[in-house]
């Protein structure tokens, strides 16, 4: 289970055999190319935080269950 969560945005969607790494790099990339580079941040053993002027994610597993949370904070308010 894939939870999206940001400050207009609250979707769930299932998906079966996605390993975090390569859903993560994903999303990542995705990111990168529409927002720019994006500087890390470990926050713990599971979790970093990717950010720049314009946006941070927040990228966690939760845990064994396969469910994984992305926080999005977009700095441009007018982006809504």
């Amino acid at each position: 289970m894939i939870r999206i969560k940001g400050e207009s945005l609250d979707k769930t969607a299932e998906y079966k055999d996605i390993d975090f790494t390569s859903f993560a790099r994903g999303v990542l990339d995705a990111y990168k190319e529409a927002y720019g580079d994006l500087e890390v941040v470990p926050v713990s053993f599971r979790e970093e935080i990717y950010k720049n002027d314009r946006v941070t994610l927040d990228l966690y597993p939760t845990g064994s269950a396969g469910i994984f949370d992305i926080l999005i904070e977009y700095k441009d308010k007018r982006r809504k």
